[in-house]
């Protein structure tokens, strides 16, 4: 089952976002990148701090994962990394697994703040939505399942389930691929 709720925010208008606009989600200017405009500044409250080329919203509570919510910039249909724009939509990511219940209204949160920028079109699962119902309804299927399953998410043990799928991808007998010489007491790659 898929634990990820995806949700896209595509920008209708013109002139799209840039890294200086989509940088005011964490409440400041970025120094390198002026922002145009302001729009993004209202998402501030939410509480998104830049996380490596990403945005997120942290988790102060002990159960659950290290990242509530995730925002990637994206362009062409495709998160993008080291890029300053401009975005054509942005992108947010939550699971429904490794979060407990109650912090799916953070998302809504989001999601209404979001919904709320100018020209600004909303995309689940493929399909248009105007609402948050089709995405709490995906959400409570989510917990449905796990909890039918004996596993609350957002519990120490819901953290552990997407672990265990990877190592079950690992095949035994698989081979390293090793392209370069490692000097184990240096730690770094010799040069050849």
């Amino acid at each position: 089952m898929e634990n990820d709720i995806l949700i896209d925010f595509r920008f209708a208008a013109k002139e799209k976002p840039r890294f200086g606009e989509l940088f005011l989600i964490t409440g400041e200017e970025h120094p390198k990148f002026p922002a145009r405009n302001k729009a993004f500044a209202q998402l501030a409250p939410l509480g998104f701090e830049q996380l490596d080329d990403f945005f997120g919203i942290l988790n102060s509570e002990e159960s659950g994962d290290d990242v509530l919510i995730w925002l990637f910039p994206m362009i062409n249909g495709e998160e993008v990394f080291h890029n300053s724009g401009p975005f054509d939509a942005i992108r947010l990511s939550y699971s429904a697994l490794r979060n407990a219940p109650a912090t799916i209204s953070l998302l809504q949160d989001c999601f209404h703040t979001l919904k709320a920028l100018p020209d600004v079109e909303v995309e689940f699962e493929g399909a248009a939505i105007s609402d948050f119902n089709p995405v709490q309804k995906k959400a409570d299927e989510i917990v449905a399942h796990w909890r039918a399953n004996h596993i609350e998410p957002g519990s120490e043990q819901s953290l552990l389930i997407d672990e265990e799928e990877e190592d079950d991808d690992w095949e035994e007998d698989e081979d390293w691929q090793e392209e370069d010489d490692w000097d184990e007491d240096a730690g770094d790659q010799k040069e050849k």
